[in-house]
């Protein structure tokens, strides 16, 4: 068998996965909560509901990157260290005298009122008894003596010391409270594509289709600064339901809404930036100068943010290259218009810088719109820029001869 290296040792790599596993099932949960409950992080275990009835659901999450020869993940097997730990933590929380559960009264109130989860994206196995068991055992098919006698054998023939004293603490609770315990668990196996669900879960609220992906990424963040935030603070971290909507409705009103969504530009500028043919008009005509690099770097991010704009809103289906023509289609004609009025009866060439920034300023004023939405000006202005560096417009009236 081939040794792993030192670094694939201590690679943090299924912890990291695990933990987001985790998270993203609790996303997925806050996305469905319902009115009434609350949902929280690593409080009461590693995700908990309150119902409205004053009913509880704890949630152990366990994630494995194990994988089967076929590639599948591994199974959940009988005498899984997962399926134990999980036992046992929620055994000690059962009798957890600091909480106030010392007696078997307590305890039984607490476990009536508590539904047990394991969680897991390992896959159920016939071979695992004491899961089959557990279902026969709740529908009444088998009595609390061999459930109870079953927990036994399986304490004696582990050769793990640290799985014999989970089970040790499980078999170890009152037959009363034990029986009402078994009768809470539930399992969620072979819980895969955990991000997939959360998308469902928008989809299932009649968001947008074509935007779930984007406020999926919002929410997202939304969550995971929130547990930043209140973690970095000692703080709990619990949602209502009102809460998430208070905190998710504006972006669902934004998902929702059929405007266009403008996205900022953040990325790269081009090189030698001031060869830009649109810069070259600008210059030409003296609206800017080369010493004004914090304009020309603006003016070249209004022309970057209008193409990728108009570029995304296509890919997505927002928008048509039909309706992309109509629009520019329709600055031509009101460039055309200016153009055409401002020259018509000047020949005289020392005029033309004046008649060129007049026909600029014209444009920049109009408030342009694209599909019955109005740009905002930044993006007005870079409609003017994407054109002129083409050019399709320009400003001073030999444009064509300098510039195509």
């Amino acid at each position: 068998m081939t040794s792993k290296h030192h670094t694939e040792k201590t690679s943090a790599a299924g912890t990291i996965v695990g933990f987001d596993f985790q998270y993203y099932y609790f996303l997925y949960k806050l996305l469905i909560l319902k009115k009434g409950e609350t949902i929280g992080f690593e409080v009461l275990d590693d995700v908990h509901t309150q119902l409205n009835n004053d009913h509880q659901v704890l949630i152990q999450i366990k994630h494995s990157i194990q994988k089967k020869s076929n590639g599948t993940t591994a199974n959940l097997t009988e005498l899984d260290p997962d399926l134990w730990k999980t036992m046992y933590n929620w055994s000690a929380v059962i009798t957890d005298k600091n909480d106030g559960r010392e007696s078997q009264i307590d305890q039984r109130k607490f476990v009536e009122k508590t539904t047990f989860i394991l969680a897991s994206n390992k896959s159920f196995t016939s071979s695992n008894t004491f899961l089959s068991k557990i279902s026969d055992f709740q529908v009444g098919q088998i009595d609390f003596e061999k459930m109870s006698n079953h927990l036994k054998t399986l304490h004696a023939s582990t050769k793990s010391e640290e799985i014999k004293s989970h089970i040790g603490l499980v078999i170890s609770l009152d037959e009363s409270v034990l029986s009402e315990f078994l009768r809470n668990i539930k399992s969620e196996l072979n819980v895969a594509n955990i991000i997939d669900q959360c998308k469902t879960a928008l989809e299932e609220k009649d968001v947008n289709p074509r935007e779930i992906d984007n406020l999926f990424n919002q929410l997202d963040s939304v969550v995971r600064q929130d547990i930043f935030k209140n973690f970095s603070d000692n703080k709990k971290l619990i949602y209502s339901f009102e809460e998430r909507s208070r905190k998710f409705r504006r972006y669902f009103d934004i998902a929702n809404n059929p405007d266009l969504k403008i996205r900022k530009f953040e990325g790269g500028l081009p090189d030698r930036i001031e060869e830009q043919t649109f810069i070259k008009q600008l210059l030409d005509i003296e609206d800017i100068n080369l010493s004004e690099q914090e304009i020309i770097q603006n003016y070249t991010r209004y022309r970057i943010m209008l193409e990728s704009n108009l570029s995304n809103w296509v890919a997505e289906g927002q928008l048509t290259s039909e309706e992309i023509g109509i629009f520019e289609d329709d600055i031509f004609r009101q460039w055309e218009t200016e153009y055409r009025s401002s020259y018509r009866g000047k020949g005289n060439p020392d005029e033309y810088i004046d008649i060129a920034h007049n026909i600029l300023k014209a444009m920049r004023s109009k408030a342009l719109s694209i599909s019955g939405q109005t740009l905002l000006s930044d993006m007005s202005h870079g409609s003017l820029y994407s054109l002129s560096n083409r050019p399709v417009i320009g400003w001073l009236k030999d444009w064509k001869e300098k510039y195509k």
